[in-house]
């Protein structure tokens, strides 16, 4: 993709110094990008009214740290957990499920899927099980780097234990 010369930005992203460009080329098209689902928890799990409140901004704040960090490393990013609870609720069973259906929908679309927590929420258990069950290639996004996840996408899996030993940066 190309550039105009202005100026070059720096942006440190969870240990990455990303560099890009002032102003984007006008007319960038979308499908040059390769899809990236980004796989976090949303739900809090604490029980505390103020603790879950903050544990909710801290998941939304992951999240979108794990969009700004796919843009920059070229890729488009799917984050329907962000973006379905501004108009689903989730704590509505039904409202819940389509979320998680659309959601699916939209991962089958995507060529990987970051796992950005070591916690496997049950949602983001569906929709690891779904990537790998389509083959899409899914990884963990540790201290080191990316790895490869092996594991089987339960609620009880480590995902920083449940990865092959190469970073895939």
């Amino acid at each position: 993709m190309n550039y105009p010369s202005v100026y070059i930005r720096l942006f440190l992203c969870r240990g990455y110094l990303i560099a890009y460009p002032q102003h984007y080329t006008k007319g960038a098209l979308l499908m040059n990008y390769k899809l990236v689902y980004i796989c976090s928890p949303l739900r809090p799990i604490l029980t505390n009214e103020p603790e879950r409140t903050e544990e909710l901004n801290t998941n939304i704040k992951l999240a979108r740290d794990a969009c700004t960090l796919a843009v920059y490393r070229g890729f488009l990013p799917v984050a329907p957990h962000l973006y379905f609870p501004q108009f689903l609720n989730d704590d509505v069973t039904a409202e819940r499920n389509l979320g998680l259906d659309m959601g699916k929908a939209l991962l089958r679309q995507c060529t990987q899927l970051w796992i950005i927590s070591p916690r496997i929420s049950g949602g983001m258990s569906a929709e690891i099980k779904e990537a790998q069950k389509c083959g899409i290639t899914v990884l963990v996004f540790t201290a080191a780097g990316f790895r490869q996840y092996r594991g089987n996408g339960d609620t009880t899996d480590n995902c920083y234990a449940d990865t092959f030993d190469g970073v895939m940066d």
